[in-house]
């Protein structure tokens, strides 16, 4: 068994780095929907069954599975692969004569097409071409049309016909449905309308979809529509409800009904059936667990559908009558290429256990490759890559050839990067070793996520084990879970227990469920330490439904939480300049942070906020505003496309054992460092992040230890005084090592951080940039408060402007809820125009 050992190869990760990152997410030409759109809807690269398809005769299932087509006849345990192609296949759909299956071919996250597969000869063809989305192929009852989904030409989500001949060929594509557009730009769904998810009657003159046209949250009612040009303008809509993409209708063979999937209002996906022409849904499938990708079995006998009652997808079949359910097991993997087997150990140090970690794995196919009791998981923040966390040994069946590997344990170990070669028909067996770099936890500092998402309509059914051991996997410490809302939905509510789980817990690890309130307008905020109960309703200014109203603000839901003992916070604060973007997201920021009502900031949820939000966490403090900095990556974890847990983090020093208590009081104290990536530290006259240093009136100079050590080289260490850059740190090892201690002059008061950057990408961390930023050390000079004229009325004139924002909405349901949240806002107006006159700049 080969031992590999770390070579970071860091100069070689740094140009991989600027050759591929372009600052361009996935799939630039489907222009709505983001995030929940690429995980709720487009097919993803799943370890495990997805999206199931019968044959016409009935007699097989074919559907999409690491990265390509499969089939399986039922009854039998042996599934057989149709496609290996270097594109990631998914949604099988037969031609009603059994010659064909169509299915989408996504090209690295950049683009979708469509492809026909001919099952006599394993030949395929593409359909359609560029640089677009096409989704949902569904073969006309004559065979002779596709009706699939498409952004082309114009980036947003449309309705067309397919003509083919006889071999399979394309003809000019139709165009059934237009551009139509909200009133405005809806929260999560954009304004531009969907037309989605067709299915087409036995006749093939009508076709049932889903739109969210006239609908202001969700993704879309079911409506039915005669087949034609614009034909949504005699749609009528047989089914109103709020949708999450689930939805995947499809047409009884006997024509009488609609097979679909539903949440209707409660965290997990159930089957239903609907008449056609409308009318009461009625439920198939019961379950604390989600059933997705309903399809009808030719003689409308049976169904099938992905459940993830195990955590992982799998394939069931339910007859329609009588209650019978089966578990399509597959129990074996007959490949169309030449194949081997990799078996991987990690260990932890040279002479420790099998350790769990988080892999990268690209097989010599070029695609990303993980286990089938794995979830293949895609980072979001720039560099987009698969992976998957192990317990410490996983086994997987490879393309032959040179498979690579990235393997890291957070931050404080060494990222290993390595190839082994694939025999074909045998195993290849290696150990992986991962050394420390530092150990924090030696010195009292602990890391911790406080911005995690469990279950939130995803591919997994989700647990707070398989969290920690997420967390095990990513070297964090401290796992904070947010209930919340998504859209009508409460998701995980149940596990809640009061200030942390006591019971799942374990010394080396804490977990907690808080809560995230997610008013559109305010900008969300998190609670650590709720005691008593959850806050309802979850979120405020919802358009079209009871609770539109900007009442209650952000900050009387502070002050609830405090009652209870919590801590809280804006999160995932400032993705842009806040006057350039409308003040978004935490708009109430200056409103809370003058009345005192919340206790951090998360500044790093990633570099692309931690960009933007540092500067006015910067501007608070400069304006003698004590706000702790936090990080927390929102990772909603049982998403396929999301960040890795812990890939934004704090560490806080809560000294020599890790307790809850002790955690509480280092945020609350300002005891902590963001980062994603670097560790740095800082020493003031002795004192570190969240103490205070007095000097005389007129100032003096104060003793400054200041450090940094990475396994990510940075670019640059900086300390930094009330915004300002007074010391660049002298780079070691490569940007790896930075150490100084000197004396730095104060006259008047303020604060000092030490701060580590980068400007591009540092392979294997996803994300723009690396940061990392210790809170802050105060410097009080004689009796001089810490003040800024200049930020105090930069606070000043955005209260204004939100307050004209908060004047013209809608929503506000009396003059009563009006007046009291305007107040509000006249009261912190005040303290920061009083903060300016205290200034002596």
């Amino acid at each position: 068994m080969a031992r590999l050992r770390p070579l970071l190869l860091l100069s070689l990760f740094a140009a991989a780095a600027s050759a591929q990152w372009t600052g361009e997410g996935p799939y630039p030409n489907a222009k709505t929907g983001g995030n929940y759109m690429h995980n709720y809807y487009l097919p993803p690269a799943s370890s495990t069954p997805w999206r199931p398809a019968f044959s016409p005769d009935g007699e097989e299932i074919a559907f999409s599975m690491a990265g390509s087509l499969w089939k399986i006849r039922i009854g039998e345990t042996t599934a057989h692969e149709l496609t290996a192609e270097p594109t990631v296949n998914s949604s099988p759909a037969y031609s009603p004569d059994g010659r064909w299956i169509a299915y989408t071919s996504d090209q690295g996250y950049k683009s979708i097409n469509l492809r026909l597969l001919d099952l006599t000869t394993g030949e395929t063809h593409a359909l359609t071409q560029g640089e677009f989305v096409n989704l949902d192929p569904v073969f006309a009852p004559d065979g002779r049309s596709l009706y699939y989904v498409s952004t082309e030409p114009d980036g947003w989500y449309n309705l067309f016909r397919l003509p083919l001949d006889e071999a399979g060929n394309p003809g000019k594509p139709i165009r059934l449905t237009l551009d139509h557009d909200f009133h405005n730009a809806r929260l999560y769904f954009g304004q531009a309308d969907l037309h989605i998810e067709p299915t087409i009657s036995p006749d093939g003159s009508e076709m049932i979809l889903v739109s969210n046209r006239d609908i202001s949250l969700g993704s879309g009612a079911v409506w039915r529509a005669k087949i034609g040009p614009n034909m949504m303008q005699d749609a009528e809509m047989v089914l109103r409800e709020e949708t999450l993409y689930r939805t995947r209708p499809q047409w009884s063979p006997d024509g009488t009904r609609i097979l679909y999937s539903s949440h209707r209002g409660s965290q997990y996906n159930n089957l239903y059936v609907l008449p056609v022409k409308g009318g009461e849904p009625y439920q198939l499938t019961f379950g604390s667990w989600d059933h997705f990708e309903p399809r009808w079995s030719p003689d409308g006998e049976w169904i099938v559908y992905v459940s993830n009652e195990h955590g992982l997808s799998d394939l069931r079949l339910l007859r329609t009558f009588g209650g019978e359910e089966k578990r399509i097991e597959i129990r074996e993997r007959v490949w169309k290429r030449p194949m081997g087997t990799l078996e991987i150990t990690v260990r932890d140090g040279e002479a420790g256990p099998p350790t769990e970690a988080k892999v990268m794995l690209t097989g010599a196919d070029g695609k990303a490759w993980a286990p089938p009791d794995a979830y293949h998981r895609v980072g979001i923040r720039a560099l987009f890559p698969d992976f998957f966390h192990t317990t410490g040994t996983f086994r997987l069946q490879l393309p032959v050839g040179e498979a690579k590997l990235t393997v890291m344990k957070g931050f404080e170990r060494l990222p290993v990067d390595r190839t082994v070669v694939i025999p074909d028909g045998r195993v290849a067996r290696a150990e992986i070793v991962l050394e420390r770099l530092t150990n924090f936890k030696a010195e009292g500092w602990y890391s911790g996520s406080d911005h995690v998402h469990m279950n939130y309509g995803g591919n997994l059914h989700n647990t707070p084990e398989n969290l920690l051991f997420m967390a095990a996997a990513e070297d964090l410490d401290v796992v904070g879970e947010k209930i919340a809302n998504k859209d009508n939905r409460i998701f995980d509510h149940q596990y809640w227990t009061g200030g942390y789980d006591e019971k799942r817990s374990t010394p080396e690890r804490l977990l907690s469920f808080g809560e995230e309130y997610r008013p559109p307008f305010y900008g969300h905020i998190n609670f650590i330490n709720l005691t008593q109960h959850l806050l309802s309703p979850f979120t405020t200014g919802y358009e079209g439904t009871a609770i539109e109203s900007l009442y209650p603000s952000n900050t009387d839901m502070f002050r609830l939480g405090r009652k209870q003992g919590a801590l809280s916070g804006h999160v995932h604060p400032f993705p842009a300049v806040p006057e350039t973007n409308d003040w978004a997201n935490a708009r109430g920021f200056p409103i809370d942070l003058a009345l005192g009502s919340f206790d951090y900031l998360e500044v790093m949820t990633g570099a692309g906020y931690s960009k933007y939000s540092a500067p006015v966490w910067h501007k608070a403090l400069n304006c003698g505003f004590r706000v702790t900095p936090t990080g927390g990556e929102d990772s909603i974890s049982n998403l396929h496309w999301t960040p890795a847990l812990g890939a934004a983090r704090f560490y806080a020093y809560v000294g020599d054992k890790l307790e809850w208590s002790r955690w509480l009081d280092a945020i609350r104290e300002g005891r902590t460092f963001y980062t994603n990536g670097p560790l740095v530290g800082l020493e003031v006259n002795g004192e570190g992040p969240g103490g205070e240093i007095r000097l005389p009136a007129g100032g003096g100079s104060v003793e400054v230890t200041a450090n940094m050590q990475t396994a990510f080289p940075v670019e640059r260490v900086e300390l930094i005084f009330r915004g300002e850059v007074v010391k660049t740190i002298p780079l070691q090892n490569g940007g790896r090592q930075a150490f100084w201690r000197g004396s730095v002059p104060v006259e008047r008061s303020g604060w000092f951080t030490l701060r580590a950057v980068t400007d591009e990408p540092v392979p294997p961390i996803d994300d723009a940039n690396l940061h990392a930023e210790t809170a802050a050390v105060y410097t009080l000079v004689g009796e001089e408060p810490i003040r800024s004229r200049a930020d105090a009325e930069y606070f000043v004139h955005w209260i204004d402007e939100v307050t004209k924002l908060a004047e013209a909405h809608p929503g506000w349901r009396s003059e009563k809820e009006k007046a009291h949240v305007l107040g509000q806002f006249r009261e912190a107006r005040a303290i920061m125009e009083q903060r300016a006159l205290e200034a002596k700049d």
